[in-house]
């Protein structure tokens, strides 16, 4: 359904029983909307949660962007969304740049947030884009398309714009095979149900990713926000995955006191829908222990 929040209409899918624990998916991308984990992970998950999944601001099934968009815009829009569904307190599952903003979210309104689950998060924009291309290197050089990629990835500095955007558009040189990085070996044929939807809906969530990608919020490192994460916390991390960097987990084991980690053998950047069960159960088990 459509809820208007702040402004704007928000595209908000809600399922499970009355008094269950609440729990909100946070989608990544930028701009991927809600509608593929809500495919593998939405009956699922909706047995014992109260799950809340809302295409976030401009994305898919919500109104089209008709203003600015930042980390702050889409925080706010969640604790709007929650006051108005008469939520108290819920737990935060963060799926790649959703788990960016679900750290923010967790660190900037501790009181409303119980536990945090993170499924390959990108939480510094420079090691995450630098795995992103290290993983599509070997594609790369099959396609004979790897001109120049030695340059980017000798960069060991901040996250820029322009480091950002030369890192994404080598990604555009894999076309049709760029999707292989992003799969386990035994998923190569898993399609993403978004895929299907309109193009207006596509071209929707491509103006939030120009927005978004343009910010400071989005290239700040938030491996120190991971220092006052408050909440007990899972990192999710399919062994294959290509975005979470190794400097990422380590600093997360070592700096989460409450943290917990878990790999998925043979499995890519999808696990909630490479491995829907075992997704589903150890999420639970983590969220209701």
């Amino acid at each position: 359904m459509l809820m208007e929040i702040r402004g704007t209409r928000l595209y908000v899918d809600r399922r499970g029983a009355a008094g269950s624990p609440p729990l909100l998916f946070v989608h990544g991308g930028p701009g991927s909307g809600s509608y593929d984990f809500l495919s593998f992970q939405g009956d699922l998950l909706s047995e014992r949660f109260d799950l809340v999944a809302v295409d976030q601001r401009g994305v898919q099934h919500s109104d089209p962007l008709d203003g600015p968009i930042s980390d702050d815009i889409v925080i706010a829009d969640f604790e709007a969304l929650r006051t108005t569904l008469g939520i108290d307190r819920w737990s935060l599952i963060g799926h790649s740049y959703g788990g960016h903003l679900a750290l923010r979210y967790a660190v900037a309104h501790p009181g409303v947030v119980d536990k945090v689950v993170f499924e390959n998060p990108a939480w510094d924009k420079a090691l995450a884009s630098k795995t992103l291309v290290l993983s599509a290197l070997p594609l790369l050089r099959e396609l004979e398309a790897d001109d120049g990629v030695e340059e980017l990835l000798a960069y060991d500095g901040p996250a820029t714009s322009e480091m950002w955007d030369e890192r994404i558009d080598v990604m555009r040189r894999l076309g049709d095979r760029r999707m292989e990085i992003y799969h386990g070996p035994d998923s190569r044929d898993l399609v993403l149900p978004a895929d299907e939807l309109p193009d207006e809906l596509h071209n929707r969530s491509g103006q939030f990713y120009v927005g978004i990608t343009r910010t400071p919020e989005f290239l700040e490192s938030l491996l120190p926000y991971l220092d006052r994460l408050t909440q007990p916390a899972l990192l999710i991390k399919g062994e294959v995955d290509p975005v979470t960097s190794p400097e990422e987990i380590e600093y997360f084991q070592s700096h989460v006191p409450n943290g917990s980690y878990r790999t998925f053998k043979a499995v890519g950047h999808f696990v909630h829908g490479e491995r829907p069960a075992e997704y589903a159960e150890l999420v639970t088990d983590f969220l209701l222990e």
